[in-house]
């Protein structure tokens, strides 16, 4: 356990990429999972030895603990006071790519509030006693590094256009909640979307990588993103992201996104089952949506979180135009954002599997589509169709009809089509997956 610490502090960049500011005595790493928690403290002693009593935040163990920079002092042992009472673990927040129930673009649940996860119990923080020899008498300052469930937070975001609908400016904030039992004076905060052994795995093959000529993921780990500094007072901080709110250019699409991310498998050997994603047959419906330019710049390492896009109207009044999530895993690498707004009345499209073929001596999998749109209106439509190669994160598109697809992330890709006047057209790719044996 204090390895795996050891190694998170390295892959975070404890002195390069996190830097604990001047004023800012200690420093906050944000993980889906956990907190990783640089704390400084300051502790007055005579010359010689002594032991002194520091608080940290509640339920961490001896072996969750490093002392990171002794500050000139001899530490000789640490001792971890238990809890007489034990302390209830908080409760887990949902996964960040959670699923709703509602269909691929159904905006009828838009306006009702996200589920929260159920706030986890305030306790005390722990006694940690530190035996310790100091040179001479005087003030030092001790860094302790622990990790801790009980720092836990999301995101969300705003984005808020004119009538004209040509720009979008992006605004968002974390919420943190803090029931560790201490309150972190003044911290400087950072986030990465990740779960924590996941991210240290991540970097660990991208370093592997870099060093040694392994075979790099097309699609980057999640990147750590700077917050500044603030105070976590005990409860809820609402901290707003920096450097997010140029105007993003903005346009009308439709789009075509059957299936979702809810049958993703992030395995590297993919399912074999011969319905998934045909049975139940996909939904027809195209959605009319606004799709948002990405700055790559000012997007790196956001967080996941739910948007609304809101309209400020002549009169200053603001208005809803739709909800989506931004910066999911599986949008990693995509160019723009898209927010559905409604049915896109007059255009449909249907989704069709035209070959499945298993080759286990060649171990490769390889599926045929064809994606048909389907234009009753009286005048061309541009679509934005949306595929999920759901079944494994090792494939390839050998062929797709339109010759300019864009990945979006690990297991997803949009492909671009217009549809002239009351007419119909079709796309058709290939997709093939592969594995290693055993």
């Amino acid at each position: 356990m204090k390895l795996a610490l050891v190694v998170a502090i390295a892959a975070c960049g404890g002195h390069a990429a996190h830097p604990v500011e001047r004023d800012a005595p200690n420093d906050v790493t944000l993980y889906r999972d956990v907190a990783l928690v640089r704390q400084r403290v300051e502790v007055t002693v005579t010359a010689g030895a002594s032991s002194v009593t520091a608080h940290v935040a509640a339920a961490v163990t001896g072996q969750q603990l490093v002392v990171l920079d002794r500050g000139g002092l001899d530490v000789r042992a640490i001792h971890v006071v238990e809890p007489v009472v034990p302390i209830a673990a908080p409760a887990p927040p949902p996964p960040a790519d959670e699923d709703t129930d509602a269909a691929p673009g159904d905006d009828s649940h838009l306006g009702e509030p996200e589920p929260q996860p159920e706030a986890p119990p305030f306790a005390p923080p722990t006694d940690v006693i530190l035996d310790i020899a100091a040179p001479h008498a005087g003030a030092y300052a001790i860094v302790l590094a622990y990790t801790t469930n009980r720092l836990q937070w999301d995101a969300d975001y705003t984005m808020t256009t004119t009538p004209a609908r040509d720009r979008a400016v992006l605004r968002g904030a974390i919420a943190v909640r803090n029931t560790t039992g201490i309150a972190f004076a003044a911290a400087a905060l950072h986030v990465i979307d990740a779960d924590l052994g996941g991210w240290r795995t991540r970097t660990a093959e991208h370093l592997a990588t870099t060093l040694v000529g392994g075979t790099p993921s097309t699609t980057p780990a999640a990147t750590p993103r700077d917050l500044g500094v603030a105070s976590l007072v005990t409860g809820e901080t609402r901290v707003e992201i920096a450097g997010i709110s140029a105007p993003r250019a903005m346009h009308s699409v439709l789009v075509y996104d059957p299936i979702g991310t809810k049958l993703d498998n992030a395995s590297v050997t993919p399912v074999r089952d011969d319905k998934l994603g045909i049975e139940p047959a996909a939904p027809t419906r195209i959605t009319e949506s606004f799709e948002v330019q990405r700055d790559e710049r000012t997007s790196s390492g956001l967080p996941a979180g739910p948007v609304r896009l809101l309209e400020r109207r002549p009169d200053g009044a603001l208005g809803v135009l739709g909800e989506s999530r931004l910066f999911d895993a599986a949008t990693r690498v995509a160019d723009v954002d898209t927010i559905a707004i409604g049915t896109a009345e007059g255009v449909v499209g249907h989704r069709e599997r035209r070959e499945l073929t298993i080759d286990d001596a060649r171990q490769r999998l390889t599926e045929e589509f064809v994606i048909t749109l389907d234009n009753t209106r009286d005048h061309e439509v541009g679509v934005l169709v949306r595929e999920h190669l759901y079944r494994g994160q090792n494939w390839n598109v050998a062929f797709e009809s339109t010759k300019r697809p864009a990945k979006e992330g690990a297991q997803q890709f949009s492909m671009r089509s217009s549809v002239p006047a009351k007419s119909q057209q079709k796309i058709l790719y290939v997709v093939v997956y592969t594995w290693t044996a055993p």
